[in-house]
């Protein structure tokens, strides 16, 4: 039987000394940073230079608009500041703060009793006053003219009986006279004395005398009776120019007493100078409410303030319009001095998308606002309408046009450079690039208005874009 030949085992190979596992991590990453040495080279020292392309557009006509834009909050279009016009005790407060007021509505009351008793006694001087002017025009009463009026009847009568009596007595006397004479002439024929008769003729003829005197001085006594009571009714019933201006003087100053202190009365009850929100009291019953002057917005762009009211809660209450608002935001002092009063604006809202409202500008703030020293101007803007969504508050956009340029050769920005103040743009005529110097007009955010140097579809050339060839880092 054949033996199986017996296998001896291969030599086991040896590993070189130098292939052990420190070098071939060495050798491993240096393999690695010849790589990325390649690599960095080939983009950047043996990279092709990037190609430039010739970019162009066309001169058009249409319209360039150069606009400004802001950013600022609603406010309302009125607000007031109302407050008491003196000082007192708080007695009531009728409203509260979110209420709507109207004008002439009662809003509080202060303690009135000291107005009250001053007005008291105003009124009561002015009676008196008045009293004085009713004597002065009318001297007497109707009772007494009617008593001088008697007395001087009574007096003219007593005239008209003297001179009556005095008359027959001088008749009478007269009668007696002649008879007399008759009787001595009968008697007493050619010179012949006849004492009796004679002294009686010469008794009648002295009381004939007597009589007369007597009767015209009464007729005289009576006649003065008359002057009197004339003159007695003149003065007692004739108005004093002197006295009746005092006296009308006197009631003029009480009546603008009555009216102070009608005033003060009324003051005491504050009332709304206008319709609109309350927004802020500042008083409880009990309190001394203060007096102040009621504040409305003025004609310069109010500024908004820290304070949850805008600043306007001076006053004992702060009463808001909220039937229309105006937009307030600051505006750089280069934007600035581009606005003027009645420009247009659109206004946009962050709080309500797509609600776009014309309106115009108000006023221009004609004092800085510095904050980290830039230089602001506030402006305020009218809403030519209103949208019930709008509030108090809100964020407001304003975009104002403050150039337009209708019908005019354009180009797109970016085509035109200022070099050493010279105005230029760069047009591409028959494959070649000519600079060319223009005069420009309205500079839009988008297009320049090109008034002189070009001409409606010629080519200019735009800034070109570089682009790099090859794979890019990965």
């Amino acid at each position: 039987m054949r033996q199986a030949p017996t296998l001896k085992p291969l030599p086991q190979l040896r590993r070189s000394a130098w292939l052990s596992g420190t070098r071939v991590w060495l050798i491993g990453l240096g393999l690695v940073a010849v790589l990325l040495v390649g690599l960095i080279a080939r983009d950047t020292v043996f990279a092709q230079p990037a190609a430039a392309t010739i970019r162009t557009t066309t001169a058009d006509r249409g319209t360039v608009t150069s606009v400004v834009s802001g950013t600022g909050s609603l406010l309302p279009a009125g607000r007031m500041n109302v407050s008491f016009k003196q000082t007192g005790i708080l007695t009531e407060v009728d409203v509260k703060v979110g209420d709507k007021v109207t004008t002439g509505q009662v809003l509080a009351r202060i303690d009135a009793s000291t107005q009250q008793a001053t007005l008291a006694q105003a009124q009561a001087s002015l009676a008196t006053a008045e009293a004085n002017l009713q004597a002065t025009q009318s001297p007497v009463t109707a009772a007494q003219s009617a008593q001088l009026q008697h007395q001087l009847s009574a007096a003219q009568q007593n005239y008209n009986d003297t001179v009556a009596s005095t008359n027959a007595t001088n008749q009478a006397d007269a009668a007696t006279v002649a008879s007399d004479q008759a009787k001595v002439n009968a008697d007493c024929p050619n010179g012949a004395q006849c004492s009796q008769e004679q002294a009686q003729l010469a008794n009648d003829k002295i009381k004939q005398n007597m009589d007369a005197i007597s009767g015209q001085s009464r007729i005289n006594s009576a006649a003065q009776q008359i002057t009197s009571a004339r003159d007695n009714l003149a003065v007692q019933t004739q108005v004093k120019p002197n006295a009746l201006a005092s006296s009308q003087a006197q009631v003029a100053a009480a009546q603008a007493q009555v009216q102070a202190a009608q005033l003060a009365v009324n003051q005491a009850t504050l009332t709304a100078p206008t319709s609109g929100v309350v927004i802020s009291i500042n008083g409880v019953p009990g309190e001394v409410a203060g007096s102040g002057t009621a504040q409305a917005p003025g004609s310069l762009a109010p500024q908004p303030s820290s304070g949850g009211t805008g600043g306007a809660s001076s006053g004992f209450m702060v009463i808001d319009d909220n039937s229309s608002f105006v937009a307030v935001m600051p505006f750089a002092e280069t934007d600035a001095a581009r606005l003027s009063a009645n420009q247009t604006t659109s206004l946009t809202f962050d709080a309500i998308p797509g609600l776009t409202i014309s309106g115009h500008v108000l006023t221009i703030s004609p004092s800085a606002t510095v904050v980290s020293n830039v230089v602001d101007y506030y402006v305020s803007f009218v809403l030519n309408r209103t949208d019930p969504r709008l509030r108090e508050g809100m964020t407001a956009n304003a975009s104002v046009t403050v150039a337009q340029a209708d019908n005019a050769v354009r180009v797109p920005n970016a085509a035109v450079r200022t070099t050493g103040g010279t105005t230029m743009v760069t047009v591409l005529s028959k494959g070649q690039q000519v600079p060319t110097e223009v005069i420009t007009g309205v500079v839009g955010d988008t297009y320049t208005e090109i008034k002189a140097g070009l001409n409606e579809g010629d080519t200019v050339v735009l800034p070109s874009l570089r682009t790099t060839t090859g794979t890019g880092n990965s």
